[in-house]
């Protein structure tokens, strides 16, 4: 369940760094801190560790070798 108006603490603000410089996407991080995406998109900025846009994070999911599946091919 998402919080509500709840502070973040030292130990949030530390994992949210962590998963901003492991490169983990903001919906990852938002479940894992038991936040709304925009509420963790926000937090992250104010931290001056800012997620990357969602379109770099798909192309980078896309381009995958182990995902060569999920591209369309035109005939």
């Amino acid at each position: 369940m998402v919080r509500l108006k709840s502070e973040w603490t030292e130990e949030d603000n530390a994992r949210l760094k962590e998963f901003v410089a492991q490169g983990a996407s903001i919906i990852r991080a938002a479940a894992a801190l038991d936040r709304s995406i925009r509420n963790v998109r926000i937090q992250a900025r104010k931290l001056g560790a800012p997620f990357p846009p969602m379109r770099i994070f798909r192309k980078k999911f896309v381009d995958a070798p182990s995902n060569s599946w999920l591209k369309r091919t035109r005939i």
